[in-house]
């Protein structure tokens, strides 16, 4: 059988190397994250004899890719999310399509908590401003968080592994979430209540949610009206959730305070008008690439693909019933 990696980090994480190699398939690689089509005008890979691929979330897996696969049984994402690849019609393909959800949730939490330091306490206009020779002229006011609200919008293992670090802050928690758990609730002080009730109440918005039709956007113009004057929005989720337009001009006109962004609509980010917001944080999608969440995640996408190759159902099988159509 044939295993093709297409990634641009994966061949250098030995875990994951041995994980494939031990495996016995006919193994290619590809460095870099190379549409299909163009791996295959180049001749990277042999895509049409392809049983098995790991890839990532930023290659568009759609018809015109799959077509290129005429072999795949399983296609395993090393991201948490899939809305790079069309489901419906990698299922109606008898392909498997998994992820590694939750396997870097304790680090993409830990970056929101960290943009959200970062806007609340000024930090990165403080060092801008202490550079500039204009010491702490900038930053005599920020935000005590000790006793402010946070608004969680999404309880997958990111929001609640974020919940128990703003616990430690003395913060008053609530959250937005179609899945409520009343036992974590309880456990530590969350009340759940409706979005527009969180979007009122919070010195401090952080999105977790995932992403999806129905929530799409769901931080527009009018969400961001109701927010509190002087409150801070975090995003680590995904940046099609949130108007960024809509954001940056209620930033620039100071209705709220700033924004921590590690998610864009448009990635990379090249060109936009939040570079001009001092009051803006942002990084490059980078919330759950540390060096632990990196390797565990590259080995379960490799394990994921093995297990489909043998015929096994993988782990992390987001439609497993794909498995009904192979032979």
């Amino acid at each position: 059988m044939s295993l093709v990696i297409v990634s641009d980090s994966l061949r250098g994480l030995p875990p994951a190397v041995a994980e494939a190699e031990r495996s016995g398939h006919a193994l290619e690689w590809v460095d870099g994250l190379v549409p299909f089509p163009e791996v295959a005008a180049r001749g990277l890979a042999d895509l049409s004899a392809a049983e098995g691929i790991v890839t990532g979330r930023v290659m568009r897996v759609d018809r015109a890719a799959l077509d290129l696969c005429p072999r795949l049984r399983v296609l395993a994402l090393h991201t948490s999310g899939s809305d790079n690849v069309d489901l419906g019609e990698a299922t109606a393909r008898g392909v498997v399509v998994t992820t590694v959800k939750g396997v870097n949730a304790e680090a993409c939490a830990e970056l929101s908590i960290g943009l959200m330091l970062a806007v609340a306490r000024k930090i990165v206009v403080g060092d801008k401003a202490i550079r500039e020779g204009l010491w702490a002229s900038r930053t005599q006011e920020s935000m005590d968080l000790l006793g402010a609200t946070l608004g969680v919008v999404g309880l997958g293992g990111i929001g609640r592994a974020a919940v128990r670090r703003a616990a430690a802050f003395g913060m008053r928690l609530l959250c937005h979430t179609r899945t409520p758990d009343e036992p974590f609730a309880a456990e530590h002080g969350v009340a759940y209540v409706d979005l527009d009730t969180l979007l009122r109440e919070s010195d401090v918005v952080s999105l977790y949610a995932s992403l999806n039709p129905s929530t799409a956007g769901m931080i527009g113009a009018r969400e961001i009206a109701l927010m509190k004057e002087g409150a801070i929005l975090v995003n680590v989720a995904r940046g099609e959730l949130v108007d960024e337009a809509a954001l940056t001009e209620a930033v620039r006109w100071g209705r709220i305070t700033g924004a921590g962004l590690d998610v864009f609509v448009q990635e990379p980010l090249l060109d936009s008008p939040l570079f001009a917001l001092d009051n803006v944080v942002l990084t490059p999608h980078q919330a759950g690439l540390t060096a632990g969440a990196k390797r565990a995640a590259a080995v379960r996408a490799v394990r994921n693909a093995l297990a489909g190759l043998r015929g096994e159902r993988p782990p992390d099988a987001l439609n497993p019933q794909a498995m009904e159509l192979w032979a």
